[in-house]
C-alpha cells in the first residue's frame, strides 16, 4: 500500500477539496489584482500624454454630438470658442479640493457652431461665492472628460451630483457624452475670478502590484503548509507501523511444570530469557539441573 494512501480518507479529501478551492480564489484575486494594476497604470500612461497636450479643434475627437468620448482622448486640450449661457449655470455638489468640499461650477458653452457643451469653470466652497461670468465671444482651453450618469440623481433646483448634460438646462444639440474643465494657468491658486483651479489627477499607481504578490504568496503557503502536513501525518503513521511490525520476544510457558513448582529464570542463561528454572537448586551446573528438571517433570 502507498504510503500516501491516507489521502484519499475523507478527512483528507476534505482537506485536499478545501486548499483547492482556497488555492483558487487566491489566484482568482492575485489576477483581478494585476488587472486593477494595468488599468491603473493605463489611466495613468493617459493621463501623462494628454494633460498637458498641444489644443486641437473638438472636431477632430468628437464628429458629432452623439460621439462617445474614446478613453485614450481623455484629458485630451481642445479649443472652444464661443460664449457662455451663465443664467444656465448649475453647481455640482460634494467635490474636494485640497481637503475641502465645495462645489464644481458648470455652465453651458454654446460654441460657434451652435453645439453645447458643459464646460466646469472651477472649485468654490459655497454656491453664493462664485464670482460673475465672463460675458461675451470666450475662446477657451478646456480637459474632456466622460459625461457622468445623473439619470437617478434627485437633484434640487441649480445643484447636480453626477456632470450629466442631460440634467444640465441650457445644453440645446448638446455634446451627450463629454463636459470639459477649463484649463486654470498658474500655480493651482485662484485665478482672476476667484475660482480655485481643479487639482490635476492623482497618479499614484496604488497598491495593487504588491496586493497581486500577497494573493499568489498566500495561496502558494497554503500548498506548503498542506504539503507539510501531509508528510508529517505520513511519518507519524510509518513510526506507528514499525512499532506493531517490529521484532516481538514471544513467551513459552509450560503450565504443567509450573504447577510441578518451576519458575521463569532471569534473563541471562543459555536458555533465553525466559527458561523454567527449578525453584531451591542453586550452584549446580547447567547440565545437572535440565536433568533435575526432566526427571521431576516424569514422575510429576
Amino acid at each position: 500500500m502507498s504510503r500516501y494512501s491516507f489521502l484519499f480518507s475523507p478527512r483528507w479529501l476534505k482537506y485536499i477539496a478545501m486548499t483547492i478551492i482556497v488555492v483558487i480564489a487566491c489566484i482568482f484575486l492575485a489576477l483581478w489584482q494585476k488587472d486593477r494594476q494595468d488599468q491603473r497604470q493605463h489611466e495613468i500612461e493617459t493621463v501623462n500624454a494628454n494633460y498637458s497636450s498641444t489644443p486641437v479643434d473638438i472636431t477632430s475627437i468628437l464628429p458629432s454630438t452623439s460621439a462617445t468620448l474614446d478613453e485614450a482622448h481623455e484629458w485630451q486640450q481642445v479649443s472652444l470658442t464661443g460664449h457662455y449661457l451663465s443664467s444656465d449655470t448649475v453647481f455640482a455638489r460634494n467635490r474636494t479640493v485640497n481637503d475641502k468640499v465645495g462645489y464644481y461650477v458648470v455652465v453651458p458653452f454654446e460654441l460657434t457652431s451652435g453645439d453645447t457643451i458643459a464646460l466646469v469653470r472651477g472649485w468654490i466652497a459655497e454656491p453664493d461665492q462664485v464670482p460673475p461670468t465672463p460675458t461675451g465671444k470666450q475662446t477657451i482651453d478646456a480637459r474632456l472628460q466622460p459625461a457622468q450618469d445623473g439619470s437617478e440623481d434627485n437633484n434640487p433646483d441649480g445643484l447636480i451630483k453626477a456632470i450629466d448634460p442631460a440634467r444640465i438646462p441650457g445644453m440645446d444639440s448638446a455634446y451627450e457624452n463629454v463636459y470639459a474643465e477649463v484649463v486654470h494657468t498658474g500655480n493651482g491658486s485662484p485665478d482672476e475670478t476667484g475660482l480655485m483651479p481643479l487639482p490635476k489627477p492623482d497618479l499614484d499607481p496604488g497598491n495593487h502590484l504588491s496586493y497581486m504578490l500577497q494573493w499568489f504568496t498566500f495561496g502558494i503557503m497554503i500548498i506548503i503548509a498542506v504539503s507539510i502536513s501531509a508528510r508529517r501525518e505520513r511519518r507519524a503513521a510509518a513510526e506507528a507501523a514499525a512499532k506493531v511490525t517490529g521484532d516481538v520476544e514471544y513467551v513459552v510457558v509450560d503450565k504443567e511444570a509450573l504447577g510441578a513448582g518451576a519458575k521463569i529464570s532471569q534473563p541471562g542463561n543459555r536458555y533465553g530469557r525466559n527458561r523454567l528454572s527449578s525453584p531451591g537448586v542453586h550452584g549446580r551446573d547447567e547440565a545437572e539441573e535440565d536433568e533435575l528438571i526432566e526427571d521431576r517433570f516424569r514422575h510429576s
